[in-house]
């Protein structure tokens, strides 16, 4: 398995994006691809199968996720994910 490195997420990034879209994997809402990559909405390159356990850096397993989402996830079962919870907000509350 080569180095991950930025010239290599860079260049799988943009594959990653153009095959399946930035929408992120994990919480199934939108990317801001303006965001740079550091900061938790960013773009990251999800591993399906993580290098940890045996995954490559073949494009069939990598996905488009938000860096705060990919972090969370570790290197779990995407199954056992669970994104945050949206606050609910009931517009009676501000009458």
């Amino acid at each position: 398995m080569t180095a991950w490195n930025g010239r290599k997420i860079a260049r799988l990034a943009n594959l990653v994006v153009g095959r399946y879209g930035s929408v992120c994997w994990l919480c199934h809402q939108p990317i801001d691809l303006t965001v740079p990559r550091t900061q938790p909405g960013g773009l990251s390159v999800d591993h399906v199968t993580p290098r940890s356990k045996g995954g490559t850096d073949d494009l069939w397993n990598l996905r488009p996720a938000h860096r705060s989402c990919n972090v969370r996830r570790q290197d779990k079962p995407a199954s056992q994910f669970r994104p945050p919870r949206p606050v609910a907000v009931s517009s009676e509350w501000f009458r």
